[in-house]
């Protein structure tokens, strides 16, 4: 008997399989006799139901000096209606063992509601009275209003946040994504009741609002419980939210957060992105996994690896409803802060010249499509899938072929993307950390401001 065996070759990766077929799961839809879109999830693998009611209208339509109130909004509804207080809601959803929050982003507010499939009738009733009779109570607001302030007042210690916020402001000057999600001292200090009451009336109805159903429910059963709990929910027809694209920048631009005494500078290096809805956002998906979306990325193994400038760096693309920013993001030593800009520049500018290789693509997009499968195990995870379709118009079968259109991608595509979508020459630069020790060396790559932990100008550009 033959009992030679050809020992393994391990200097080489093993070649990938054929790509196992993973289907998304389908849902349904239908709207109800007051407007609202309905859209069920089914999985009875386990006992448990979730709801969540996405209201079109978030932190982008934040009115200006208001900044801030679609997030309060969002705190608040939860916080009492004509019939519950605050400790009646929370009790209620305690004592079914489920759990309850409402959050703001920048494209919509969405409540979420997850218990047992037994007390669904508990949380569509529980829905149900907090979109129609929330009383955003003063002194809730006034609680939450505290709670804001010691909020961001903490945040000014937080190099990555002053970063962050001077970034949005650079990039998105005069747009509503320049302002700040969780307001600012300011605006929260001025906000009142009124303004809550007047944001809730204009968004949450049931035109410009859907709801999603995932887990262990029937939709022909969810749908009479809600059209009985929801009958008398009416409002205006849908917000048109048309305030368009930032424009990009014409030259570089470099804002400088001062933290007196810092070791370290937050770094935000990048510009205006794309909306969510852009044909080629699965190109530039992965495209952006090769720049700093995993841990194998070149701006990773660059600054962290090679030079060892930092812990960590990534980029990422926040594609919303309008084009939101690309950004190249991370934290590194004072004194290495203008060598890692140049590195971040020179991988950012390398993908639009030199084509990226085989063999680098195919471990994108290896990860991208070996990772969906755990993208979409729960049913809530699932309904997270179906809102992008939702919320941002894309084509209902876009999950579908995701996986397809990923393993489809060639060097090609990605070198054209990166050579429309990719702007070296007008990355804004943002550091907050040392200023007297960056002041000098950041001024070659463009103008220079200094700002305060405000996000305002404190100094004229900087002549060197």
């Amino acid at each position: 008997m033959n009992t030679h065996v050809t020992p393994l070759d391990r200097s080489k990766p093993p070649q990938p399989g054929r790509i196992p077929k993973v289907s998304f799961p389908k849902f349904e839809g239908a709207s109800l006799s007051n407007g609202l879109g309905v859209y069920t999830v089914q999985n009875h693998e386990q006992p448990i139901a979730s709801l969540s009611l996405y209201i079109r209208g978030g932190s982008s339509c934040d009115p200006k000096h208001r900044e801030g109130l679609a997030s309060s909004v969002a705190d608040l509804l939860t916080k009492g209606t004509a019939k519950r207080s605050a400790t009646d809601i929370a009790e209620t959803i305690d004592f079914v063992g489920g759990s309850l929050s409402a959050s703001a982003s920048w494209d919509a507010v969405v409540i979420n509601i997850n218990v047992l499939s037994k007390y669904l009738d508990v949380a569509i009733d529980l829905l149900a009275d907090i979109i129609q009779h929330s009383t955003f109570p003063a002194e809730e607001l006034e609680r939450m209003r505290l709670q804001r302030l010691a909020g961001l007042r903490q945040a000014k210690a937080d190099a990555g946040f002053l970063a962050d916020t001077v970034f949005s402001k650079i990039v998105f000057p005069g747009h509503p994504y320049g302002q700040q999600p969780a307001g600012t001292e300011h605006s929260i200090g001025q906000m009142d009741r009124e303004h809550i009451v007047k944001f809730a009336g204009q968004y949450i109805t049931p035109y410009n609002s859907f709801l999603i159903g995932a887990g262990d429910i029937r939709p022909d059963q969810f749908q009479k419980m809600l059209e009985i709990e929801l009958a008398t929910w009416t409002g205006p027809e849908k917000q048109t939210v048309n305030f368009g694209n930032a424009d990009l920048l014409s030259a570089r631009q470099v804002g400088l957060v001062n933290r007196e005494g810092a070791v370290q500078s937050a770094l935000r290096v990048g510009h205006i992105g794309v909306p969510r809805n852009t044909p080629d956002f699965i190109s530039l998906s992965a495209l952006n996994m090769l720049l700093g979306g995993y841990f194998n990325s070149r701006i990773n193994l660059n600054l962290r690896e090679v030079h060892g400038y930092t812990y960590g760096a990534r980029s990422y693309i926040d594609a919303r409803i309008a084009a939101g920013p690309f950004v190249v993001s991370t934290e590194v030593r004072t004194e290495v802060t203008v060598r890692a800009v140049e590195e971040i520049i020179s991988e950012i500018s390398r993908l639009a010249v030199e084509p990226v290789s085989e063999e680098e693509l195919q471990m994108v997009k290896n990860y991208m499509i070996g990772s969906f499968p755990l993208q979409i195990e729960t049913p809530q995870q699932v309904a997270g899938r179906v809102a992008t379709l939702i919320l941002y118009g894309l084509d209902a079968n876009y999950w579908d072929t995701y996986r397809e259109k990923l393993s489809a991608l060639n060097c090609v595509d990605l070198y054209r993307v990166a050579r429309e979508y990719l702007h070296p020459d007008v990355l804004t630069i943002v550091a907050s950390g040392n200023v007297q020790a960056l002041e000098a060396g950041m001024g070659q790559f463009g103008e220079i401001k200094v700002f305060d932990d405000e996000g305002t100008v404190i100094e004229m550009p900087v002549t060197l």
